[in-house]
């Protein structure tokens, strides 16, 4: 019975992992296409490296999720960003490069999210934060004065003869 199962498992993940109806995964430049022709012309050299860096350093890497990919150590993070740079090489425009890892990855991708749609929440949901912060510290920084002279207005004074009585126990006390 145990076998049966375990023949079933592994004929279903073959069934699952294989490319539907005969074609082939696509893989590398094969898949570039869903972005149109490059936009630009080729690059090489100290251009290409900067570029790469700098593109590189938008993507967030996959598996430290934390880290860019030109920051990131994994294998994964090295392909992608020598994808970045074949791609770079042959004329694709930055945004060409990070639309194409948008189709495969979504826009969890970019470090730095785009400023649309849900998305706005992210830019300004920090500024909102902040400036309420502001209000709330005026808002108390003011209101702490206020009690304060009422307390001082509102407490009674204390009486001539109150007054008198303490003064006279400090003189006892400082004369012995």
């Amino acid at each position: 019975m145990r076998s049966i199962l375990w023949t079933l498992v592994v004929v279903l993940s073959l069934v699952a992992l294989s490319p539907a109806s005969g074609q082939e995964a696509p893989i590398g430049a094969a898949n570039w296409d869903l972005v149109g022709e490059p936009a630009g012309p080729p690059l090489t050299g100290p251009e290409l490296d900067r570029l790469t860096e700098e593109v590189a350093l938008t993507m967030r890497c996959p598996v430290c999720q934390g880290l860019s990919i030109a920051d990131s150590p994994t294998a994964l993070a090295i392909a992608m960003k020598s994808e970045v740079r074949e791609m770079l090489a042959k004329g694709y425009s930055e945004s060409q490069v990070l639309e194409y890892f948008e189709q495969s990855y979504g826009e969890f991708i970019r470090l730095e999210p785009k400023a649309k749609g849900f998305n706005l929440l992210v830019w300004i949901a920090p500024l909102a934060a902040l400036l309420g912060g502001l209000l709330f510290l005026a808002v108390r920084m003011k209101r702490p004065a206020k009690v304060e002279l009422q307390e001082a207005t509102s407490a009674e004074s204390p009486s001539q003869s109150e007054l008198e009585t303490y003064r006279e126990r400090v003189r006892r006390e400082v004369a012995s």
